[in-house]
C-alpha cells in the first residue's frame, strides 16, 4: 500500500484509519508506527529546496537585510510589499514522508516535499502597504500566463492608480524576480509610470512581508477543508476562490 502512490508516503499515521478505514481500521497510531518500523520504515520531514548559495546572491541577502534592518516603522509602512501566490487545496505546514529507515530511499523523489497538481488554482497577486491590505488582483484564467505585457496592463496600472489617489505618501513598489518582474521591458513601464521602485535581492522570498499574508491563507484552506489536506483535486474552483 505504501508503494502505490506518492501521496500514501506522506499520510499522517493518526490520519490512516480515516483515510484508509478498509486497510487501517482498528489500529492505533502506535501500532501502526510499530507495523512500519517493523518492516523498516519511519516518519522523516520531507526535504524542500533551499535558498540559493551562490556567493554573490548571498552578499545581495545580506547587504539589503543590514540595510532593511534599520528601517523604521514609517518607512516599513511606506513599503509596497507584493507578490503572486498559486492557491490551491493541499497541506502546506511542514511535511512529514514514511521513508525506509537505513535512508536509502530518502531523495527519491515520492518522498521529498510533495508537489500538488496546480488544478484547482487560482494565481492572486496581492500588496500589502501601510500596515494594511493594498491593490489586489485575481489572476482569471482566461488572461494566461503572466508576461511583462500582462504584468504592466493589470498589476502596473493598478499600482499608478493606487499611488495618483495616494499622492505624496512616499510609497515604493517592490517586486521579486519573476521572469516579468525582471525584464527591460517591465523597467521601462515602471519608469515610464513613474513608480519608486527599489532593489530586491534574488531568491529571498524570507524578507518579503506578505509571505506571512500567504502563510495565513493557506493554513486557514488546510484548516477548514480537511478533504483536500492529501488531495488538492478535492476542491473546486468555485469554492476555492470563495
Amino acid at each position: 500500500w505504501l508503494r502505490e502512490s506518492p501521496s500514501h508516503r506522506h499520510i499522517a499515521y493518526r490520519h490512516l484509519p480515516d483515510v484508509i478505514p478498509d486497510v487501517f481500521n482498528g489500529y492505533g497510531e502506535e501500532a501502526i508506527h510499530t507495523g512500519f518500523k517493523l518492516v523498516g520504515y519511519g516518519r522523516r520531514t520531507a526535504k524542500r529546496k533551499g535558498f540559493s548559495d551562490d556567493p554573490v546572491i548571498m552578499a545581495e541577502r545580506v547587504a539589503f537585510a543590514q540595510q532593511a534592518i534599520h528601517w523604521s516603522r514609517e518607512r516599513l509602512y511606506r513599503q509596497i510589499f507584493s507578490d503572486e501566490v498559486w492557491a490551491h487545496g493541499g497541506a502546506f505546514t511542514q511535511e512529514y514522508v514514511t521513508v525506509k529507515l537505513d535512508g536509502s530511499d530518502r531523495y527519491d523523489p515520492d518522498c521529498l516535499q510533495h508537489k500538488y497538481s496546480k488544478l484547482p488554482a487560482w494565481m492572486f497577486h496581492g500588496t500589502i502597504v501601510f500596515g494594511g491590505k493594498g491593490p489586489a488582483t485575481f489572476w482569471e484564467k482566461e488572461w494566461g500566463n503572466m508576461n511583462s505585457y500582462k504584468y504592466d496592463a493589470i498589476i502596473l496600472t493598478n499600482i499608478e492608480q493606487f499611488l495618483q489617489v495616494n499622492p505624496g505618501r512616499g510609497f515604493t513598489w517592490m517586486q521579486d524576480h519573476a521572469p516579468s518582474h525582471r525584464s527591460a521591458e517591465t523597467n521601462r513601464n515602471l519608469r515610464l509610470r513613474h513608480i519608486p521602485y527599489i532593489f530586491w535581492p534574488q531568491y529571498s522570498p524570507d524578507l518579503n512581508l506578505i509571505e506571512h499574508v500567504w502563510s495565513w491563507m493557506k493554513k486557514y484552506i488546510q484548516r477548514w477543508y480537511y478533504a483536500v489536506y492529501y488531495d488538492a483535486l478535492k476542491i473546486s474552483l468555485v469554492r476555492l476562490k470563495q
